[in-house]
């Protein structure tokens, strides 16, 4: 692994990470209140294009795809809590 990579890594995981809080404060409270939807939708389009894009230019480059891959994770979730609300009684 060379400073490139390891560089990436740390990069990759601070971004992959970045959606998490969000996402479990959707799971934790059942809804995305105050989330845009054009701002999940256009996250999510965002991530599946960087993951084709990287994927043709590139090919299977490990750090870049965990990165993409909890992204997409994160955003799924929060857009379950936006279609799917959970009644809070």
């Amino acid at each position: 692994m060379n400073l490139a990579d390891i560089i990436g890594w740390i990069g990759s995981i601070c971004f992959a990470l970045c959606g998490t809080p969000q996402a479990w404060r959707c799971v934790q409270q059942g809804h995305t209140k105050g989330i845009s939807p054009a701002f999940l939708w256009l996250w999510l389009i965002g991530e599946l294009c960087y993951v084709a894009g990287v994927l043709l230019q590139f090919g299977f480059v490990a750090w870049m795809m965990t990165n993409y891959m909890l992204n997409i994770a994160c955003v799924l979730i929060m857009l379950r809590y936006l279609l799917f609300p959970r009644n809070s009684s």
